[in-house]
């Protein structure tokens, strides 16, 4: 799991709306699947929308027997697969999607964290770099690369990427609150910049923290 120094936002992926209606690979061969794949696709989204995520692995394995290289519903599989836990399923699931659609970048993303919380660092690493290189005006990128920078003690380049995060998006707070750890954490550590980035947070809705607190003094 995530070390405690971080805070790590999960990215939800659905196969409707923000992604588009996928199309069925080959509507003439399959013409029963035809006729129900819009309902089932509307229930699987509706599944997702509600973090059934048992019910919503269910009817994306059933999209994915008809259409079985549709990347949306493949990096949307690999999305529950994460929030059920099985992040060997999650990786597999998110790299068929991306090498049939390199421009998910929210599915990169997670792909990064899974291999990362699957204790593959370096994967996750190659992930979230071409993940900042993709998007580089993208905070939540720059935020996830800190967390596998940090993990491997790669300070500098942690750091940079958090600072690059809140000037991206002064307003991240996910972001202001893992500097504000980071200052903590590493050595020599530096309260004042620590006390800013926890302020900042806090003004940006984080409730406080007893912890954060005492370790601030």
């Amino acid at each position: 799991m995530p070390p405690r120094s971080f805070r790590l936002l999960l990215i939800a992926i659905f196969s409707l709306g923000l992604l588009g209606s996928p199309v069925a690979e080959n509507d003439d061969a399959d013409v029963p699947w035809v006729r129900e794949r819009e309902a089932v696709h509307e229930q699987a989204t509706n599944a997702f929308a509600k973090q059934d995520w048992n019910q919503a692995q269910h009817l994306y394995n059933r999209i994915l027997e008809h259409e079985p290289r549709n990347p949306l519903i493949l990096a949307n599989l690999g999305s529950v697969e994460y929030q059920l836990d099985d992040l060997k399923a999650c990786t597999q699931y998110l790299e068929m999607a991306l090498a049939l659609k390199n421009d998910l970048h929210a599915s990169r993303e997670m792909l990064g964290m899974a291999y990362y919380q699957d204790k593959q660092p370096y994967r996750a690493l190659a992930a979230l770099a071409r993940a900042v290189g993709d998007q580089p005006k993208e905070a939540r990128a720059h935020n996830q690369l800190a967390v596998v920078l940090q993990a491997m003690k790669w300070f500098d380049g942690a750091e940079s990427s958090l600072k690059t995060a809140v000037q991206l998006d002064p307003e991240y707070l996910d972001a202001h609150y893992n500097l504000a750890l980071f200052y903590l954490d590493t050595e020599p550590r530096r309260l004042k910049l620590a006390r800013k980035h926890y302020e900042i947070a806090k003004q940006l809705g984080m409730a406080s923290s007893e912890l954060m607190e005492k370790r601030l003094k």
